[in-house]
């Protein structure tokens, strides 16, 4: 199965494209906030942290891929890759508030933790999904 190298190339190619001029009109939610708050945001740093993580979850991608070539388990692609999607978006919550010095109203403050959960327990429930289901239903050609 090469969609994990398929996934890992496509981010990487987008993460190629993030830099500082086009990072405002990439990144969510920049170009709604008013001209005071948008001062208040490092680019520098966000596009670095961004990158990071970005270029950090294709490499897990790409091990992973290389793995299940040797071990050739299906269930262990599809959980492993949904963890690292889906855990792997969650630093971006922690690290990301270190560049961004707004402050945010409560709604948005739960809105993230609700994001943060979502990542975290939809990971998790999506990997229950998929090692509770048989095999024969994750490999059939009847689609």
């Amino acid at each position: 199965m090469y969609a994990g190298f398929i996934i890992a190339f496509i981010l990487c190619f987008l993460t190629s494209l993030l830099n500082e001029e086009n990072a405002g009109s990439l990144l969510s939610g920049y170009n709604t906030m008013s001209d005071e708050r948008k001062k208040k945001v490092n680019f520098k740093g966000i596009v670095k942290i961004h990158k990071i993580i970005f270029y950090s979850i294709s490499a897990y991608l790409v091990v992973v891929s290389l793995i299940n070539l040797f071990i050739d388990n299906l269930k262990f692609m599809f959980i492993a890759m949904t963890l690292g999607l889906s855990w792997g978006f969650i630093p971006l919550f922690f690290l990301g508030s270190n560049y961004d010095k707004n402050v945010y109203k409560p709604w948005e403050l739960w809105f993230q933790r609700f994001m943060l959960a979502f990542l975290f327990f939809g990971g998790l429930f999506v990997t229950y999904l998929i090692y509770t289901t048989p095999l024969n239903e994750l490999t059939s050609n009847n689609l």
